[in-house]
């Protein structure tokens, strides 16, 4: 039988049930792991118009700062490649585009 003397420490162990179940479940959306039902079962938001368009949108952009770094990265190949190369090829072919582009002012000008 609980006594009056035993209620301080049966509402201490309760404390500390709900405690540990609420830091449980503090963790769990922490970290990502699905928030679950009475029964068990995952609960899923319901998503909304506005949540699909803002997706669409991210992703959109995704893309393109993905385009963005490949072109960076190529222009950092062209770079690390000046860098390195010997000058005299270098200058071969800055004379090179050099002659291509006044060929190409010559027949505009024709």
């Amino acid at each position: 039988m609980i006594t009056m003397f035993d209620l301080p420490f049966v509402f201490v162990f309760i404390l500390f049930i709900v405690g540990g179940w609420y830091a449980l479940e503090a963790y769990k959306v922490k970290h990502g792991y699905p928030i679950t039902g009475d029964d068990g079962e995952p609960l899923h938001r319901q998503s909304r118009p506005e949540d699909e368009a803002e997706i669409r949108r991210l992703k959109a952009e995704n893309e393109d700062l993905h385009e963005r770094l490949n072109r960076i990265g190529d222009r950092v190949a062209t770079l690390e490649r000046i860098a390195t190369d010997k000058p005299s090829r270098l200058a071969a072919e800055i004379d090179a585009l050099a002659a291509l582009s006044d060929q190409s002012e010559e027949k505009v000008a024709r």
